[in-house]
C-alpha cells in the first residue's frame, strides 16, 4: 500500500516563507511573532512531512533548494488568498474593540503618535493598540500592521494613503563640538568636520543623501539608525547631523546651523489597506491619529 503522508500544517507553510523572505530562522521568528525554536521546530517538521527540503543553510544563511524555488509561488498564493479572507472577516467586525497594529519610526512613534494614545484609551478603551517600530516596511498585505505611517509613499496598490503632514529638518551642532571644531566653512566640503549619519543600507534616504553632498570631504564619526541615538550622540558632540526639527529644534544643548541648501522636507503618509478601511476600531484609531498628526504640524515642519 502506498504510505500516507501527514498532511501539512498551515502554520508549518507561514513558516517556510518567512524563511524564505527574511533568510534566518530569527527575523522570520519576529515577523510571525513566534520564538526562533518554534520556528525551527516548524521547519524541520515541514521537511520530515514533505519528504524533502525546501530550505538550505549556507553561511550566509537560508537559501531555496529547487524544490523550495519550485513551490515558493504557490505557497504565496495560497497566503494571498488566506490573508484576503482574514482582511474580509475583520472588515465585517462592528465591535469598536480588539487590537489594531501601528507601524511607524521610532522617535515619530515616541513623540507624535504615543502622546494621542491615552485620548484613544479613553474615549474607545475596548481597543488596544500594537506600536511597532521599526525601519523596514511592514506589510498591510500580508496583515503585519493594520495602518502604517512612513515617510515616503506607498509602493501596494491595495492601500488606501494620504498625506497628512511634512516634516522639516535642518543640521545641528552642539555648543561643544562647535567650540572644538568652530562653524563648518562650507566651501570647504566639511573637511576637518565629523558626521553622524544612517548606516548603509538607509544611505539613500532624502536626508542622508543631502548631507553626504553638503560635506563630502567630512569624516563620519558615527552611523546610526535610530533619530533619537543621533540626536543624543549629537547633543554629546560626537558631530553634526541633519535631523528631524521636531526633535532637534527644543534640544538645548543644539544650535541649528546656517547651510547653502536647505534640507529637504519629508511627507507624512498614513496608509491602510483597502479591505480594513471602514473597519470600525480601525476608522477610530485612524481618525485619532489623523487629529494627532494635524495637531503637531506647527512643530513637524516649523
Amino acid at each position: 500500500m502506498r504510505k500516507r503522508r501527514d498532511a501539512m500544517d498551515w502554520e508549518d507553510l507561514k513558516t517556510f516563507l518567512a524563511v524564505a523572505r527574511h533568510g534566518n530562522l530569527s527575523a522570520g521568528a519576529r515577523s510571525l511573532g513566534v520564538s526562533q525554536t518554534t520556528m525551527a521546530r516548524r521547519l524541520e517538521g515541514l521537511h520530515r512531512k514533505l519528504g524533502v527540503r525546501l530550505l538550505t543553510r549556507t553561511p550566509e544563511g537560508f537559501r531555496l533548494t529547487p524544490a523550495g524555488e519550485r513551490i515558493l509561488p504557490r505557497i504565496e498564493r495560497m497566503e494571498g488568498e488566506a490573508l484576503s479572507v482574514e482582511r474580509a472577516i475583520s472588515g465585517e467586525d462592528e465591535r469598536l474593540e480588539g487590537l489594531v497594529r501601528i507601524t511607524s519610526v521610532d522617535a515619530f512613534a515616541a513623540r507624535i503618535l504615543a502622546p494621542g494614545l491615552a485620548r484613544l484609551g479613553a474615549t474607545h478603551p475596548g481597543i488596544a493598540i500594537e506600536l511597532i517600530t521599526d525601519v523596514r516596511s511592514f506589510s498591510l498585505a500580508r496583515r503585519e500592521a493594520d495602518i502604517a505611517i512612513r515617510l515616503a509613499p506607498f509602493e501596494q496598490q491595495e492601500a488606501v494613503v494620504r498625506r497628512v503632514a511634512d516634516m522639516a529638518f535642518g543640521l545641528y551642532a552642539a555648543a561643544d563640538y562647535v567650540l572644538a571644531f568652530g562653524e563648518p566653512d562650507w566651501s570647504l566640503q566639511g573637511q576637518g568636520h565629523r558626521l553622524i549619519s544612517v548606516q548603509d543600507s538607509l544611505a539613500s534616504l532624502p536626508e542622508a543623501q543631502w548631507l553626504a553632498d553638503l560635506a563630502p570631504m567630512a569624516t563620519t564619526s558615527l552611523m546610526a539608525n535610530s533619530r533619537q541615538v543621533q540626536l543624543e550622540a549629537c547633543a554629546a558632540g560626537v558631530g553634526l547631523a541633519c535631523l528631524p526639527r521636531y526633535l532637534a529644534d527644543d534640544h538645548p544643548p543644539l544650535a541649528r546651523l546656517s547651510t547653502p541648501t536647505p534640507a529637504p522636507d519629508r511627507g507624512i503618509w498614513v496608509g491602510v489597506h483597502q479591505d480594513l478601511r471602514d473597519t470600525p476600531r480601525i476608522r477610530a484609531v485612524l481618525e485619532i491619529l489623523g487629529e494627532q498628526i494635524t495637531a503637531s504640524r506647527a512643530q513637524l515642519n516649523p
